[in-house]
């Protein structure tokens, strides 16, 4: 026998028998989606009555939508307060004497980063490190003070 007749038949061999081993492994693998679906529901029944020991009665459910699962989703993220029935927040009032808790407190000038997040220094002779440092710290009080003069914002 040649070579390459007895290497045809060698592959022709191999394919049959691989083919056949392929559709016996998805063979054994198929199962019972049904079966698996109900031990899934069973679970979930399970973890229900764990979690709901005491059989406590839910909520009469409301049909929002013909569609049951958007219904159902819509149920689960219902409020379960009456907002109507809610007791309404007292009244705040304010008068000159809090006025002093409310004042902005002056803080301690904080100094300048001296590294930058990686530890390294800031070089401040760099004109844009510079300028964008200033633009930073700058105190604009003024600015904002003559913004709501022109507005006529005390």
């Amino acid at each position: 026998m040649e070579t390459k007749s007895f290497v045809k038949i060698l592959r022709k061999v191999i394919r049959e028998e691989v083919k056949a081993a392929v559709k016996e492994a998805l063979n054994e693998q198929k199962s019972n989606h049904k079966q698996v679906i109900n031990h899934g529901m069973d679970l979930h029944k399970m973890v229900e009555r764990q979690a709901n020991p005491y059989n406590i009665k839910a909520k009469k459910k409301k049909t929002y939508t013909k569609n049951s699962m958007l219904n159902e989703l819509l149920n689960e993220t219902a409020t379960t307060a009456d907002f109507g029935a809610m007791e309404p927040y007292p009244a705040m009032s304010f008068d000159s004497s809090d006025a002093e808790t409310f004042s902005t407190q002056k803080r301690p000038q904080q100094s300048l980063a001296t590294h930058d997040v990686n530890g390294a220094p800031v070089n401040m002779a760099n004109e844009n490190v510079a300028k964008t440092v200033d633009i930073m710290t700058k105190d604009y009080s003024a600015l904002m003070k003559a913004i709501d003069k022109k507005k006529g914002i005390k």
